[in-house]
């Protein structure tokens, strides 16, 4: 049962961050047939089924908690020592990389692919803080990609507050029109004049900010209370079940294209309507795997070469995420030109074997910053949570 929750949760970090590569590598391949440029802009969308995946997690790893721990103080300070080591190590070792980088290029003269955008050392710290999603010049300028780290934090935050303030149905339905009524009124006071019919361009910093991609984790906190059992596959799901999450993944997809990029209102509900995708992929795959379990009892089940690709990835996501972008300029840099001069077929040869090859070396420096870092920070925090559980007198089962 648990191992099938994680390969599900794999499997949906594993599609995000092909996405998320797919998508920024999308645009030095101008001469891509339509419909595989519109499938890989969908990629940005990537992030928001990170959204859904992390506040799912969230709230598991909490109510797991909760049924050990000493009390409130406990939980709480347990959950943010470990998404502080979870988080917080690979991103600051990110900003010393991508800084060093953007410094040598801007000395000698590289061209922009590698210069980061103006920010000053007050951009810095609010990365380090991690309240670098709240800052135009500090969101995207010291960690490329860095905006959607800072809204996961930020979320983080209040994290513990939501679950304990939802521990029912009741409260958790007026925690969400809390959240989301704060959401509007932000974005209309800030970039609507008063109201909510304006269009806020797709990756400018409203697009980006806590406000807009807020709501996201409030569909994932949902999909763990409402279906729990089914992400746990704990529960009897028929074909036709899966079936149907398979069709609502899909039209919630189609949904996102049509307002995320054929109609240009990437503010609006593109991102909800991609986080009820992402939500309603992940019923279909737990579904797909407790059936296969099911049918399979008493045979040894197969490990397909796609599912360990998918393992793979999912596990490293978080390192690939952060890296891939120096794979991405370095195509940029050498082979942009290239890339523009060829026609579709031949484009879509080249953008296919790129996106393994820069899936392929990004993991190779997840694993490495993993053994360098990750790994070291991982023992630190077991230590801290080791010390914190003594001190709340926790009583551990044999």
């Amino acid at each position: 049962m648990d191992k099938g929750r994680v390969a599900a949760l794999d499997a949906g970090r594993a599609l995000a961050i092909v996405g998320v590569v797919a998508v920024h590598l999308s645009f030095q391949f101008p001469n891509l047939p339509g419909a595989v440029t519109l499938i890989a802009r969908m990629g940005q969308y990537g992030v928001q089924l990170f959204f859904v995946i992390s506040a799912i997690t969230i709230f598991m790893t909490l109510e797991m908690d909760h049924a050990r721990c000493a009390d409130a103080r406990h939980v709480t300070l347990r959950f943010y020592i470990k998404r502080f080591f979870r988080i917080a190590p690979m991103y600051y070792a990110a900003i010393a990389v991508y800084g060093l980088i953007s410094y040598g290029a801007t000395r000698s003269g590289i061209e922009r692919a590698w210069i980061l955008g103006a920010h000053g050392p007050m951009d810095v710290l609010l990365n380090m803080v991690f309240l670098h999603a709240l800052s135009p010049t500090a969101m995207n300028n010291v960690v490329p990609g860095g905006w959607s780290i800072g809204v996961e934090m930020l979320f983080y935050l209040i994290a513990p507050l939501l679950f304990f303030v939802a521990m029912n149905r009741v409260r958790l339905l007026l925690a969400t029109v809390l959240l989301l009524g704060l959401s509007c009124a932000v974005m209309s006071m800030s970039d609507c004049n008063g109201t909510l019919d304006c269009n806020v361009a797709n990756n400018t910093f409203s697009y980006f900010w806590p406000p807009v991609q807020g709501p996201c984790f409030i569909v994932g906190m949902w999909a763990w209370y409402a279906f729990r059992s089914h992400l746990l596959g704990a529960s009897n799901v028929t074909k036709r079940v899966s079936l149907v999450y398979f069709s609502l993944a899909l039209g919630f997809a189609l949904a996102t294209a049509a307002l995320g990029v054929w109609l240009d209102k990437a503010h609006a509900l593109a991102p909800v309507f991609a986080a009820c995708s992402a939500v309603a992929f992940l019923l279909f795959v737990c579904s797909r795997h407790a059936r296969k379990h099911r049918d399979s009892k008493h045979a040894a089940p197969r490990v397909t070469l796609v599912r360990r690709a998918a393992a793979a990835l999912g596990r490293e996501s978080y390192g690939i995420y952060l890296w891939h972008f120096i794979c991405v300029y370095t195509t940029f840099h050498f082979f942009d030109r290239f890339f523009g001069q060829k026609n579709g077929e031949t484009s879509l040869a080249l953008f296919g074997t790129t996106l393994i090859a820069v899936l392929v070396v990004s993991y190779a420096l997840s694993r490495v910053s993993d053994r360098l870092i990750q790994g070291r920070a991982t023992r630190l925090s077991r230590r801290l949570l080791a010390s914190v559980d003594r001190r709340f007198h926790l009583t551990r089962d044999a």
